[in-house]
């Protein structure tokens, strides 16, 4: 039973982190992150909008609002608070809009000393809220900006050696798109490694992180590889050597009968294998 009951542990456990690792994968697309933003901000519009019916709702005499001051058909005939609930909530929204755009088209606008708290504590949410999914909006397409400029930068390179080297078209299609494919994780790996190194081998990170974080790195396969495990257990391990080997480490995938390292190959290169075949020798 406690084996079973440690095999129903490790599947959770691999569950959790897949679905951590797929939601991480989805979300770094920047149209799911716009998407996420903006279903955030009609939120946010949405609770303050059942606050503006609401200020109305708590006047003694509520003829002297905006619900009933509001009226929705050109002839002034029609009054917001004989609409329809629906009808109700869009005005409502559309006066929080106007309030965190900053357009303000005065068609709406605050009399009573309610309203005008209730205005000037939109007015301080709005500034907020609207700087926060500006900024945001404009680091997720500078960072996809600066993503797809690095590929464009590969695939100049391409074309200028397939120029050089006068080959044919469709070998070049076939090296443009391998590059496009692949140049994207390269992007994601080029940091200041330096300065991480730096900050591995300082003395300011606490030890309990030193010896919990490398159970974490590339999902726990590089502290079980074959590499590591004659240390022993993770804290018998030189607590930065996983952390210091991770910094040189570059993710591959190769595909079926693909040449990895041939006989005659420069030893320039140490393969950690993490799943295949090899993962059982080398």
């Amino acid at each position: 039973r406690l084996a079973r009951l440690a095999r129903l542990t490790r599947l959770a456990k691999a569950t959790a982190a897949g679905k951590r690792s797929a939601l991480a994968w989805f979300e770094q697309y920047k149209g799911i992150r716009v998407i996420n933003l903006s279903c955030g901000l009609a939120w946010i519009v949405h609770i303050l909008a059942c606050g503006w019916y609401l200020c109305a709702a708590v006047h003694e005499n509520p003829i002297d609002t905006w619900v009933v001051r509001r009226t929705t058909d050109s002839s002034g005939e029609i009054y917001l608070v004989q609409t329809s609930p629906a009808e109700q909530w869009l005005n409502s929204v559309y006066f929080v809009f106007t309030v965190f755009s900053t357009v303000g088209f005065g068609d709406m606008s605050a009399y009573t000393s309610g309203e005008i708290i209730y205005v000037i504590f939109l007015m301080a949410v709005g500034a907020v809220v609207h700087s926060i999914i500006i900024s945001e909006v404009i680091n997720v397409v500078t960072s996809s900006d600066k993503v797809n400029e690095f590929i464009d930068n590969q695939c100049d390179l391409v074309r200028a050696f397939a120029g050089h080297t006068e080959m044919d078209e469709e070998a070049e299609d076939a090296l443009n798109s391998w590059v496009k494919t692949s140049a994207k994780t390269w992007a994601h790996q080029r940091y200041a490694k330096e300065e991480m190194k730096q900050l591995i081998v300082g003395k300011y990170l606490p030890r309990s992180l030193l010896g919990s974080i490398p159970e974490s790195m590339f999902g726990g396969k590089l502290i079980r590889n074959r590499v590591l495990t004659p240390f022993g257990e993770i804290r018998n391990s030189p607590p930065r050597l996983p952390m210091l080997l991770a910094l040189a480490l570059h993710k591959s995938f190769y595909a079926f009968q693909d040449i990895i390292y041939e006989i005659h190959d420069y030893p320039f290169n140490i393969f950690l294998v993490a799943a295949g075949v090899f993962a059982y020798v080398a």
